[in-house]
């Protein structure tokens, strides 16, 4: 697990944040100490859920695993996350794990957009397979590959498919914002490209914060790093974030895409110089990476990267007016 994909980190929450109030943790000392999923066997998957058949693992990150099953012909994915030793079911309602997967699968379910990956048949439950406490659900079963995959085993998109995932995940992200929800992780590796079709679908919806809603993770920073906006690292004013914290994720994403590199981050670049690089420096012009990469791309990526919310598109549909425009 790489430094800067975190998942959660303590900060001071009385006063704005700033880098200097703290030092973030050895994240590979604080997940080498956690307990690792158990083993789960298709029969496990079998006696919990007996109508569930051809169980495959097909994911594996952190505390979750990912099983392509079939129910009823039809194949999706079901999803296991570890819960911690505290876990008892008759206060589930107060769990992190439980209240964040409960919110990802009501996101599923209210999302219309078709670049939303959608819940599943499998509700949200829990159970003890060897002694510890799991949590699983399902969702649609996306048939293609992980963007951070295809961007690392093929380089960089060709312009149009830069500029078809930027739209495409303006739909998930305007979606999003209509249900009060910014999703907070829009990054590669939550991206997936269904087979045989340039369709993207976002997926992980985990993390997403209600900005009218009771917040999970009372002092914590989530998400990964190297995707944060500036102002996701102000934790005490996350009430008036909004769908713009998004749109600048996606630009790193889409500069990512477009150049085959990330704008902030490189093997040398330390978590220090990672917060004064998203909040402080603009990064090179894509086309100075990529020649192939038009002027008018250019400006709509460094836009999207605007330090301030106020310096990016005031609108979705403005962003994706200056795509179509490509």
């Amino acid at each position: 697990m790489s430094d800067f994909d975190i998942c959660r980190f303590p900060l001071r929450v009385e006063h704005t944040w700033c880098f200097s109030d703290f030092h973030l943790p050895d994240f590979g000392a604080l997940y080498s100490n956690q307990m690792a999923l158990p083993t789960i066997t298709e029969q496990n998957i079998k006696d919990l859920l007996p109508s569930v058949t051809g169980a495959i693992p097909s994911g594996r990150g952190g505390q979750k695993i990912v099983f392509r099953i079939e129910l009823e012909g039809q194949a999706f994915a079901l999803k296991f996350a570890l819960l911690s030793d505290a876990f008892q079911p008759d206060i589930a309602d107060i769990d992190e794990t439980v209240l964040r997967a409960r919110r990802e699968t009501q996101i599923m379910q209210e999302c219309k957009s078709p670049h939303i990956v959608k819940v599943g048949p499998v509700d949200l439950g829990t159970a003890a397979i060897d002694g510890q406490n799991v949590l699983y659900f399902s969702e649609e079963f996306i048939d293609g590959q992980a963007l951070s995959d295809a961007i690392r085993e093929s380089g960089p998109l060709t312009v149009p498919s830069v500029v078809k995932l930027g739209q495409q995940m303006c739909s998930a992200i305007d979606e999003l914002w209509s249900l009060g929800k910014i999703h907070r992780d829009i990054k590669p590796s939550n991206i997936m490209q269904r087979s045989h079709e340039t369709n993207f679908v976002l997926l992980d919806a985990g993390l997403a914060f209600d900005v009218a809603g009771e917040s999970i993770s009372a002092g914590f920073l989530v998400g990964t790093m190297a995707y944060f906006s500036p102002e996701q690292f102000d934790y005490t004013n996350r009430r008036v974030m909004d769908f713009r914290s998004d749109m600048f994720s996606l630009g790193v994403t889409l500069y990512e895409a477009a150049t085959g590199q990330h704008p902030f981050l490189s093997p040398t670049t330390s978590t220090p110089h990672l917060y004064t690089k998203i909040t402080k420096h603009n990064p090179p012009s894509p086309s100075s990476i990529n020649p192939l990469i038009p002027g008018s791309l250019d400006k709509v990526i460094l836009r999207m990267m605007g330090k301030s919310p106020h310096l990016r598109y005031r609108r979705i549909s403005q962003l994706q007016e200056a795509l179509a425009l490509i």
